[in-house]
C-alpha cells in the first residue's frame, strides 16, 4: 500500500515495540517537569529503536510535534558521528516559524551503556530576548565629560550633614589614628584631602572640619592658605624647570 505523508496530512500508524522501562519511568516524569519549568518550555523523549518515530513522549506546544515525529536532524547528526555523545546544553535553535529556541538534549543510557534514547527541553526564548533589550536601551549611558576613577563611589546624601559628616569620616579614617593624637602635618593632609574633595565650596564646612579636628576655623583657614601657597609654588618650580630645560639645553637634531 502506497502512503502519501502531504495527501493523509498525518504520519502513519506503525506497530511500535512495548516501551524501553528506563524510557516509560521517564516518561511519566515529563507533566511534572513541564509544570516546573513553565508553559514556555517543551519536554521531549526520544526512543531511539525506530529514529524515523522516536518520540514517544512529549508535553508543551512549542515546536507543535506529536507523538511519533522523528528525531532531529541534528541530533540523528550526533550519534552517527559520535557512539558515546556528551549531553549537549544551552545550545540555540530557531522553531520553523523563526523563534529562537534555548535548547538541551541529555542522552540516556542502558546498563550496558548503550544509547536508548534522550530527553531534549526546548525554551522559547523569544520574550527573554526582546525584554533583554529593552533593559539594554534603559541602562545605557553616555560616557561622561568627567573622569571617575575605578576606585571612586558616588553618594546620594539626604541633607548636607550627611555630606558633611561622611566626607570628612571618610577622610579621617585614613589616617587610622585618632584626632587627638594627630599633629600638624597629619590635619594638614586631611585638610588638603577635603579640599581636593570640593568639601570647602560649601558654606559652613570650615566650621564642620574645625570641630571634627579639634581645631578653630581661624586654624582652618591658615592651613588652607598654606596648602594653596605651596602648590601655586610648586607649579610656579614645574614651570621654571621646564623653560630652564628648553633654553638650556643643547641642540639637538634628530
Amino acid at each position: 500500500m502506497s502512503y502519501d505523508a502531504e495527501e493523509n496530512g498525518s504520519l502513519p500508524s506503525v506497530k511500535k515495540p512495548a516501551i524501553n522501562p528506563v524510557l516509560e519511568g521517564i516518561s511519566r516524569l515529563l507533566p511534572g517537569l513541564l509544570s516546573i519549568l513553565g508553559s514556555e518550555c517543551e519536554i521531549v523523549l526520544h526512543d531511539f529503536r525506530d529514529l524515523s518515530h522516536s518520540l514517544i513522549a512529549i508535553e508543551g506546544e512549542i515546536t507543535h510535534r506529536k507523538v511519533g515525529s522523528p528525531l532531529t536532524d541534528m541530533i540523528l547528526g550526533v550519534i552517527r558521528n559520535d557512539p558515546d555523545p556528551p549531553n549537549l546544553l544551552n545550545y540555540l535553535t530557531h522553531t520553523a516559524d523563526g523563534r529562537p529556541l534555548r535548547s538541551s538534549t541529555l542522552f540516556i543510557r542502558n546498563q550496558k551503556k548503550r544509547l536508548i534514547g534522550c530527553i531534549c527541553i526546548n525554551r522559547d526564548i523569544s520574550y527573554w530576548l526582546a525584554a533583554r533589550g529593552l533593559l539594554e536601551e534603559i541602562c545605557e549611558v553616555q560616557p561622561s565629560t568627567f573622569i571617575v576613577q575605578k576606585e571612586q563611589s558616588e553618594s546620594f546624601m539626604k541633607d548636607i550633614n550627611e555630606l558633611f559628616n561622611g566626607t570628612i569620616n571618610e577622610v579621617l579614617s585614613t589616617e587610622r589614628i585618632p584626632v587627638n593624637l594627630m599633629d600638624k602635618g597629619m590635619k594638614m593632609r586631611i585638610v588638603d584631602a577635603l579640599d581636593k574633595r570640593g568639601i570647602f565650596l560649601v558654606r559652613g564646612s570650615a566650621g564642620k572640619v574645625a570641630r571634627a579636628l579639634n581645631v578653630s576655623r581661624y586654624t582652618i583657614y591658615n592651613y588652607l592658605d598654606e596648602l594653596r601657597s605651596q602648590a601655586e609654588q610648586d607649579k610656579s618650580k614645574s614651570a621654571n624647570k621646564g623653560n630652564g630645560d628648553l633654553k638650556g639645553g643643547p641642540n639637538q637634531v634628530n
